[in-house]
């Protein structure tokens, strides 16, 4: 059974056991409320740009002090919308486990953002039975049906998802996928007339750190935007997950400023769309850990928000009480002290961590921004 990052929490009724022992290990002290710290949204607002996270639980059956802090600190919410997930057949939707979420963040004037249309980790089993143009239909029609059902309430659609891995030795430097080039193609039209004023992106990760393989992988990403232009996609803008680590942050600020500059020079905005900081490998200590994950955040931040491109920034999670980055969801992310991982804002009790003040500074120091409109319906922006 394929089970999303939040599917998991969802289906497990909560955090992870090690999550939930971890937190009897944190000093008790006054919870905080929103009316007590900064708002994310509203300084980020002041600079021209738009904040906002995913949530890896439902709204529904969480505290009142997490929806009241979601509400306060956050203006995009990031559902689960992957195409496995709520299709179980050819023209069949079930918005069941997603829509109470959703629901709540619209009805606050929450836009939805950074849901999947193409993903490869998301593709419906029944997919696999179609050929040739039965298949381009499918991805035509459920771009359509996404993109009509929510036009209006979406600040942006990842139209395309890690489409990138130059190591499996294709020439374009693209996944070996069943969603081929063509189809980009195919949904990114389809979005823009579905949804007009929408922001299109195609979204990837491992694009941060100063390696060999990350900037092969930047190259290719470059290159593959250049393709789509060329084709006439209306692609908006480019999604960089940025789920950082601490245990290997190899960050080269200026490299990576001109990196973002060379998508910006294409005429296409940037969104960091999944940011957040592991801290495997990090001493045990809360205080030192917080202050190494604060300055990852600060490091990364400073260099990513100077480019003027940079519209909108999306952390992968708000509280530390519901985080995908646990050894329950993958081994990969568990310490060897059996701690619990400490990478977002906010602490399990909804505490604001230095983390939240590194974002928040960054925000701050962020040079304004005034960004032109969306294109309208069948145009593309400058190539």
């Amino acid at each position: 059974m394929h089970l999303s990052r939040r599917g998991y929490l969802r289906l497990s009724g909560g955090p992870p056991l090690g999550l939930a022992l971890g937190c009897a290990l944190l000093p008790r002290a006054a919870l905080a409320t929103s009316s007590d710290i900064p708002s994310l949204r509203e300084v980020a607002a002041s600079r021209g740009l738009v904040y906002g996270s995913d949530s890896d639980a439902a709204f529904p059956g969480t505290p009142q002090i997490y929806r009241d802090l979601f509400l306060q600190q956050c203006a995009l919410y990031a559902p689960d919308l992957g195409w496995r997930h709520i299709s179980r057949g050819l023209g069949s939707y079930n918005f069941s486990t997603e829509q109470p979420s959703i629901d709540f963040a619209i009805s606050h004037g929450i836009k939805i953002t950074g849901a999947h249309l193409l993903w490869h980790e998301q593709i419906p089993d029944w997919f696999g039975f179609l050929h040739g143009s039965a298949r381009a239909q499918a991805v035509k029609d459920h771009a359509v049906a996404m993109c009509t059902r929510f036009a209006g309430r979406v600040f942006a659609w990842n139209v395309v998802n890690e489409a990138i891995n130059p190591r499996e030795g294709r020439s374009d430097g693209l996944r070996r996928s069943p969603i081929s080039p063509d189809y980009f193609v195919i949904a990114f039209e389809a979005a823009r007339a579905a949804d007009p004023r929408a922001l299109l992106v195609y979204n990837d990760f491992g694009m941060e750190l100063d390696t060999a393989n990350e900037e092969n992988r930047r190259v290719t990403l470059l290159k593959l935007l250049d393709w789509l232009q060329n084709r006439g996609s209306p692609i908006d803008a480019v999604g960089l997950q940025s789920h950082l680590r601490i245990e290997n942050f190899t960050f080269d600020a200026e490299k990576y400023r001109s990196f973002l500059h060379q998508i910006a020079s294409r005429g296409l905005r940037i969104v960091i769309t999944e940011l957040d900081v592991l801290d495997k490998g990090a001493v045990s200590d809360f205080s030192e850990r917080d202050r190494l994950v604060a300055d990852v955040y600060s490091r990364f931040l400073n260099a990513a928000l100077a480019e003027p491109a940079v519209c909108a920034l999306v952390t992968w999670g708000l509280s530390d009480r519901y985080t995908w980055l646990t050894p329950a969801f993958s081994s990969n992310f568990a310490r060897v002290d059996g701690l619990p991982t400490r990478p977002l804002p906010f602490d399990v009790d909804f505490r604001p961590k230095p983390a939240f003040f590194a974002i928040l500074n960054a925000l701050k120091n962020a040079p304004e921004r005034q960004l032109p409109p969306l294109p309208a319906a069948g145009k593309s922006p400058p190539g």
